[in-house]
């Protein structure tokens, strides 16, 4: 049985592929943690909610999000 493992870390630059910001990850869930009534409102991929999802800060917004991994890459104009 292999364990779930995140592609990304605290403190890496990512890009949005949906959305199209930048940001840095803050937080690493290895599983969806919020309440099913955000996921219903919010999650309108419907992303995997056994997958990796990451507490993001967004670049020059200053707001945080929350975002599955599927929708993450790494920030193309950073060295990561």
């Amino acid at each position: 049985m292999s364990a779930t493992k995140a592609k990304f870390c605290i403190g890496q630059l990512i890009h949005h592929k949906l959305f199209g910001y930048r940001g840095i990850i803050l937080g690493v869930d290895l599983e969806f943690k919020l309440e099913d009534e955000w996921y219903e409102a919010m999650a309108r991929s419907r992303p995997p909610k056994d997958k990796p999802w990451y507490h993001v800060l967004v670049h020059q917004r200053g707001n945080q999000t929350y975002v599955a991994e599927q929708n993450l890459e790494s920030d193309p104009a950073s060295n990561n």
